[in-house]
């Protein structure tokens, strides 16, 4: 393929002769047959294009004779022929293309791209190709990478062009050309700084005239769009060209021509060839080098394998060692894990005891190495681990007797590569449990006599009342209204007195846990009668709200215990202190309940709060340390939260959590 003339203006000469006569063929197949209905009928589709839109639709020279010819044009020829319709060409400028259809010269325009300007006025087939937008700029220019950088730049673009409607509404020197060839050739003549136009067709043109070294394209392909026939709005002439470009795609003809005019560049000039020629034997070069290269690496390869089984070999040897060293570890874990002084064992999934020390042994009554292996159920463990508590979330303390023996044991899970292992912990207490007893003894007597000195006021009111009547007896006994008064209230305050005297015992004889259910402020009204002297004296400001049918469960004596401790407490702190306040407050939700003890006292230090739990200690003179830590355990043994709010000259919270079936308590304080 040749263009005789590279700037092809004597070419374009010839060819206006021939479409003059072409021209006036269409003008008088409009008038006549009336566009476009008539070319169903007549079987002859009339085709615009465009004159120089390489390779989609562009007259070429031939022998002396001009053809119009490109992937365009073979397709439409190739749809003619599929659906039994006669087709003829009109080649010319684009902008004259576009009026003839807008006219309804022709039926079609033989390829066009999609944009929404165009789809107000057209209508288009299905598309069969994606056509995008280039900028082509000189080789030395530096200052245009993007559309961006096309702000007041002199711009060429084909007249009516989809570059065309990309800017013309933006600040740029547009410089409207009848084809892309022209805008081309004043890019290269330096009359303008760029052009926007079809990709391909930028590079086919460059090629063709040989001066793809002089432009280049930047900024990538833009504006990627659908690209396909198109034809008035409404007209029925559409469904043949939709029709064709169907069956053309179903039996290969259409991949047959993509490939020849997008699979490989027809026409290049010469340095295209030599060019490639260098290419094709720079890559030959290329081929031996790597050929060269691979058996050097091959043989190179081979003195690595040596190598590295060497290694290996080394490694196995280091491997053996660490096994060993590992079987050291082990055996050295085991005796410590025995040396301790309380037994533990490991359980797996299924129920088999995986490790036992000497004391799980001697505590589960069992000879050496007798456990491992054994299925757990085969011990005493099946009473403590079967049900709920073989599988559990976290670490759970309980005790059980092994004959004179009281043994903790802990329950723990631990999870490692999706395996799970139970471990039991034990621990004889048997020593502890009577220590915390005779702690707890010593605090109920401590608190006793604290508590003595409180109860006397409420003693002497009963005693003075029934004092008062017998000194009056003499003098009154004849009298009625005397004689029913103190048949009345003797007994009262004897009553009175009594209840006071068995709630002391109570509280100072230590009993075993025996949980019920308690109306919580009934047991808060009888504990408070201890304070009601100081507090009377002391000023301090009571606030109560219970309500009457809040019911708790846990042993009523040891949790008395525990109010009278911590009110006591509250109460000390208290002592000298302006404007006095101390709030007991319960709240409830569903099953679980909250009771909160508050005070305005001068709080406690941070690093006093961790320890206020623990025996012996205390920040009081005279104090024991023995009365929280023994609320605390009295508090765990009927399942109470017991927990402590503080912070310096703030206050003090002591909160009671009561759980039922519930495991969340939200207090409102």
């Amino acid at each position: 393929m040749q263009r005789n003339d590279v700037n092809g203006y004597r070419c374009r000469c010839s060819i206006r002769l021939s479409r003059l006569a072409e021209t006036l063929f269409v003008f008088l197949a409009a008038f006549c047959i009336g566009f476009p209905v008539s070319a169903i009928d007549q079987k002859t589709l009339l085709v615009a294009g465009d004159e120089n839109f390489p390779p989609y639709e562009f007259v070429d020279t031939i022998d002396g004779e001009n053809v119009y010819r490109g992937f365009n044009v073979d397709l439409l020829k190739a749809i003619a022929l599929t659906t039994g319709y006669e087709i003829r060409f009109f080649p010319m400028q684009w902008a004259d293309a576009i009026r003839a259809l807008e006219r309804g010269d022709v039926n079609a325009v033989g390829g066009m791209k999609y944009d929404r300007e165009r789809q107000k006025i057209f209508d288009f087939s299905d598309p069969y190709l994606h056509n995008s937008l280039a900028i082509f700029v000189l080789k030395n220019t530096h200052a245009i990478n993007s559309q961006e950088d096309l702000l007041g730049k002199k711009v060429a673009v084909q007249k009516n062009d989809a570059g065309y409607n990309r800017l013309k509404n933006q600040a740029v020197q547009l410089v409207p050309t009848f084809n892309q060839e022209q805008a081309l050739e004043l890019l290269l003549g330096g009359s303008v700084d760029a052009v926007l136009g079809n990709r391909l067709t930028g590079e086919y043109i460059l090629q063709r005239i040989g001066r793809q070294d002089e432009a280049k394209i930047v900024g990538g392909p833009t504006d990627t769009e659908r690209y396909g026939v198109a034809v008035r709005k409404g007209d029925p002439v559409l469904t043949v060209f939709n029709q064709g470009l169907s069956q053309i795609r179903a039996n290969g003809t259409y991949d047959k021509l993509y490939e020849k005019w997008f699979g490989e560049m027809l026409g290049q000039p010469a340095q295209y060839y030599k060019r490639n020629l260098g290419i094709a034997i720079g890559f030959v070069v290329v081929l031996f080098v790597a050929a060269v290269v691979i058996a050097v690496f091959n043989f190179s390869l081979k003195r690595e394998v040596r190598k590295r089984v060497k290694e290996i070999e080394e490694y196995n040897l280091r491997l053996e060692k660490n096994n060993e060293y590992i079987e050291g570890i082990r055996r050295y874990q085991n005796g410590l894990l025995n040396s301790g002084y309380g037994g533990m064992l490991t359980i797996d999934d299924s129920g088999t005891i995986k490790f036992a020390n000497h004391y799980a042994e001697r505590y589960l009554d069992a000879a050496e190495d007798s456990l491992v292996g054994k299925s757990y159920r085969e011990t005493p463990l099946a009473t403590i681990l079967d049900g709920r508590e073989a599988r559990l979330s976290e670490p759970v303390e309980r005790e059980f007797m092994l004959g004179a023996a009281r043994v903790e044991y802990l329950v723990d899970e631990l999870t490692l590569e999706g395996k799970r292992d139970t471990i039991v912990h034990f621990r004889d207490v048997t020593e502890e449990k009577k220590l915390r007893q005779e702690l707890a003894k010593k605090d109920k007597m401590e608190a006793l006599g604290k508590l003595v000195a409180s109860i006397a006021h409420e003693i002497r009111n009963p005693l003075t009342s029934i004092k008062t009547f017998i000194e009056l007896l003499p003098a009154k006994y004849d009298n009625p209204n005397f004689r029913e008064k103190i048949s009345q209230l003797v007994p009262q305050e004897v009553d009175r007195l009594d209840a006071i005297v068995a709630d002391l015992l109570a509280y100072s004889h230590p009993r075993s846990s025996a949980p019920e259910s308690i109306r919580l402020k009934k047991l808060l009204d009888d504990t408070m009668v201890f304070f009601a002297h100081t507090i009377g004296k002391e000023n301090i400001g009571l606030t109560m709200a219970i309500d009457e049918e809040c019911l708790v469960r846990a042993d009523m004596y040891q949790l008395k215990q525990v109010l009278i401790n911590v009110i006591l407490n509250a109460v000390q702190a208290l002592h000298g202190r302006e404007n006095p306040e101390l709030s007991v407050i319960a709240a409830a939700d569903c099953a679980n309940v909250c009771l909160s003890i508050r005070d305005n006292g001068p709080g406690i230090r941070k690093e006093n709060l961790e320890r206020i739990f623990e025996p012996f200690f205390s920040t009081k003179t005279g104090g024991t340390g023995l009365g929280l830590f023994i609320s605390h355990e009295l508090a765990k043994m009927n399942r109470i939260r017991m927990e402590v709010f503080s912070e310096e000259n703030s206050g003090t919270e002591v909160r009671l959590s009561f759980f039922g079936r519930g495991d969340e308590c939200q207090t409102q304080s």
